[in-house]
């Protein structure tokens, strides 16, 4: 096969796969900014799955059947991407089943917060799509419900009621006062259908939360997707292929790394304490409820502008990050960053979400859940979600000559990368006037690591979610609330072992990468080259960025 031939190939190939994937998924097309795609929802039909089970086999059959040594450069690393990532697709659709087992999976669907979030066009040819959208869930959840034969796991279950029942909100409240911003007359009849669209879309997801609860009375205990399972989504998903029994003595050995260290600047910080103690004394010191927002914000300046003065790492943009509080359908995670689609050309906003506490909660629990916003950890977790984590990835990945390596991103990139930031910002000096920062580091640290530890356990050894929530008091410091929310969450998310995972590899990279620089080794050169891809799989990162990339992944 000629270098021409090859090329001409995969280009039709991926041309072919991407329009049938947007066709598929009409909602993903229009979060990444494809707004021809706009008010449409996925049919999950056992008809239409069983269609796109064959478009699957056929494309990458088609990819396959390509010598990807005649590719160009950038043909090759974008053929390796979207081969992984229809893999992966197929793995979740007929073999793992997540449509039929995982609910949490397939929440995503109905979310439709982009429609009111990002300004791409006028409000009311948004709320118009979005009417669409609403009146495709009833349909949706009703296919869900008959895919759902047998009751997922009872932990995913409850994880599932909560989440849904947060959209139900969603839907309630942050969509009704958005809708309620158009304020012209003519818009009178548009603000009507939306009120019918959105009453049908709340009745059927309070329908299926119903269903949910009564499918959680006879609900198996059993949640884990197994090593077969487990194994292929690291493999498909992140190119990752070591046994399980060595990732777990990674995960273990970076665990007591990560405790050990934590111990020593416990003792720097009050002698006199166990590490618990000096941990609740940190945890103690927090903003309250009503400053969480406005202190985090101010907070993100700060981190900003001590990457600008270190050269740590290129900042492409002075556009901020908005940071305001998380979505209720969004509320399992603590903070999260929401970022526009690569195809996005109008609506730039990219949102910080921070959790809040919750109106109903008891003053315990509250103070539970401001405790994993102490003062040194939400320095972490803002260099984690905004600088230079997320949100400076984001803003490389617009520059990404790949848009397949960016709407087609690995798990463990984006997080590793993320979770690699809070490391080396202690390692470049940030707080390094005060233990107490790196030990709010590594409590990160520790918490991504009882996910490494928990996942595969949980997913491939039999962990039940008492055992694993028991796992995340002991050994992350955590209280019992937002632990059991940790370990509930690696129910439905098995991959959440990623983030250790992308920062072990990261680490791995740098240091490789430093040893073929010498003298001539940037940080700031490796972290650009780094996220000058895109977000693909660390491992296909790494053959492009080393000569001899070798196996060394880990």
């Amino acid at each position: 096969m000629t270098a021409n031939e090859a090329n001409r190939l995969f280009q039709a190939a991926m041309s072919d796969i991407l329009e049938k994937t947007w066709q598929h998924y009409p909602d993903l097309a229009s979060g990444l900014g494809l707004h021809q795609y706009d008010g449409k929802l996925p049919d999950i039909s056992r008809a239409s799955l069983a269609d796109r089970t064959r478009e699957l086999q056929m494309g990458i059959a088609s990819l396959e059947n390509i010598d990807n040594s005649a590719l160009s450069y950038q043909n090759y690393y974008d053929h390796q991407i979207l081969l992984s990532a229809l893999r992966k697709e197929l793995l979740e659709l007929t073999e793992l089943k997540w449509q039929e087992t995982n609910p949490m999976g397939m929440i995503w669907h109905i979310g439709l917060s982009h429609y009111v979030q990002r300004d791409y066009a006028p409000l009311n040819e948004r709320v118009t799509a979005l009417i669409s959208a609403l009146r495709a869930v009833p349909k949706y959840l009703s296919q869900l419900r008959e895919l759902m034969a047998r009751p997922p796991g009872k932990a995913v279950i409850e994880a599932s009621i909560e989440a849904y029942n947060g959209v139900k909100s969603f839907y309630q409240t942050d969509l009704v006062d958005a809708v309620a911003k158009m304020d012209d007359p003519e818009d009178k009849e548009i603000k009507a259908r939306f009120t019918s669209a959105k009453d049908g879309a709340v009745n059927a997801v309070a329908d299926f939360v119903d269903f949910l609860k009564s499918a959680q009375e006879k609900a198996p205990d059993k949640f884990a997707i197994g090593s077969e399972g487990f194994s292929k989504l690291l493999k498909h998903g992140e190119m990752v292929d070591l046994p399980l029994e060595r990732l777990l003595e990674i995960g273990i050995a970076d665990l007591e790394g990560n405790l050990a260290r934590f111990r020593e600047l416990a003792s720097q910080v009050d002698p006199g304490k166990s590490p618990a103690e000096v941990m609740a004394g940190i945890a103690g010191n927090h903003p309250a409820a009503d400053e969480l927002i406005s202190y985090t914000r101010d907070m993100l300046e700060d981190i900003r502008q001590y990457l600008l003065d270190n050269d740590i790492v290129s900042v492409p943009s002075d556009i901020r990050c908005i940071t305001t509080e998380t979505p209720s359908f969004m509320r399992w995670a603590f903070a999260a960053l929401d970022s526009p689609g690569p195809y996005e050309e109008k609506a730039t906003q990219t949102y910080y979400y921070v959790t809040p506490v919750e109106n109903d909660w008891t003053d315990e629990q509250k103070e539970q859940w401001l405790t994993s916003f102490n003062y040194a950890t939400l320095r972490a977790v803002s260099v984690h979600e905004a600088y230079p984590g997320h949100y400076v990835q984001y803003l490389h990945t617009k520059k990404a000559a790949s848009k397949i390596g960016t709407v087609f991103g690995s798990y463990s990139f984006s997080e590793g990368w993320a979770h690699y930031t809070e490391q080396m910002m202690i390692e470049e000096g940030y707080g390094a006037d005060d233990p107490r920062n790196a030990l709010g580091q590594l409590m990160e640290a520790l918490l991504r690591d009882c996910r490494y530890i928990c996942a595969i356990r949980m997913h491939t050894q039999g962990m039940t979610l008492d055992e694993a929530t028991t796992f995340f008091i002991d050994n992350a410091f955590m209280e019992e609330l937002p632990a059991r929310k940790e370990a509930s969450r690696g129910t439905f998310d098995p991959m959440y072992l990623n983030y250790t995972l992308g920062k072990l590899m990261i680490l791995k990279l740098r240091e490789d990468f430093r040893n073929e620089k010498g003298d001539k080794f940037s940080l700031k050169e490796f972290h650009d080259t780094f996220l000058s891809f895109g977000a693909p799989p660390i491992p296909l990162v790494r053959e492009m960025m080393l000569r001899d990339a070798g196996d060394g992944a880990l």
